[in-house]
């Protein structure tokens, strides 16, 4: 089966499918250039799986991934979760005191300020971690994910740069909704939509989980695009229960409120 991917090899994105693909050794990898051609190679073929990034835990919630999720007909089938570490990459034989100039990705560059204000270096964005490779010469490094830059030839002159020692992202696997198995995991994934504004409405959605003892792991919250001050809502919940989960959906309903599930899964 293939495995679509945010590319070129190297990138976080490759690290989390490479992991999935040890546990599921029938899977093929292939890469896209753009996070939405990643989800909507499902569209084409459906039989397939993607895998993007939802959630880091410096930097938040991918929006494109969640708003995406919401338009396209696909089903979480499963997550994987990857430790994020930087390197700093440069040619074979120079030291970090050659450098002056660094080379990433917008998050790598936030997430590793410290180290870049430390050494005084400038810095400029690509639209990779793995594009930064190109602009290495004599004074210029790259900042990449740790472990990728040996797989192009070039060498690490300082590792585990990162701002934060305990930083993750949370990527989901994904399937169209025709295709997908019907499996009962212990996490749930439900987006919440208030069919009108009025007080409380986060508060019903909260105490409603909280009345049967459901622990959630992750909520945020996206604009309807429909006007200001509207939104809904994602919920990832602990719901090993089937019958708590169908009273949970009920009770929402009842306060008005549309229920979208996007999957079960471990």
């Amino acid at each position: 089966m293939k495995l679509y991917y945010l590319g070129p090899q190297g990138t976080f994105s490759y690290l989390a499918a490479q992991q999935y693909c040890d546990e599921h050794e029938s899977t093929t990898l292939v890469a896209k250039t753009q996070l939405y051609e990643v989800m909507t190679a499902l569209l084409d073929d459906p039989q397939s799986l993607a895998i993007v990034p939802i959630e880091n835990a410096i930097e938040g919630t991918i929006n494109i991934v969640a708003d995406t999720l919401i338009e396209q007909p696909f089903t979480v089938v499963d997550e994987v979760l990857l430790d994020i570490t930087f390197g700093l990459y440069g040619q074979q034989g120079q030291q970090l005191s050659d450098i002056n100039k660094v080379y990433s990705i917008g998050p790598a560059i936030s997430q590793t300020q410290n180290f870049i204000r430390q050494h005084h270096l400038t810095y400029d964005f690509t639209t990779s971690t793995i594009a930064a490779l190109e602009h290495i010469d004599k004074t210029t490094a790259a900042i990449i994910p740790l472990g990728s830059g040996e797989m192009y030839g070039f060498t690490a002159l300082a590792t585990h740069i990162e701002d934060f020692t305990h930083n993750q992202t949370r990527f989901l696997v994904l399937q169209h909704r025709d295709f997908a198995p019907e499996q009962l995991g212990e996490h749930c994934l439900l987006v919440i939509t208030p069919q009108r504004d009025q007080p409380g409405l986060l508060a019903s959605v909260l105490n409603t989980f909280a009345l049967f003892h459901v622990n959630l792991s992750w909520i945020e919250s996206r604009p309807l695009k429909t006007q200001l001050g509207m939104y809904r809502f994602f919920v990832q919940a602990d719901c090993p229960n089937q019958q708590d989960l169908d009273k949970i959906i009920t009770i929402l309903k009842t306060l008005d409120f549309d229920i979208q599930s996007l999957g079960r899964f471990k």
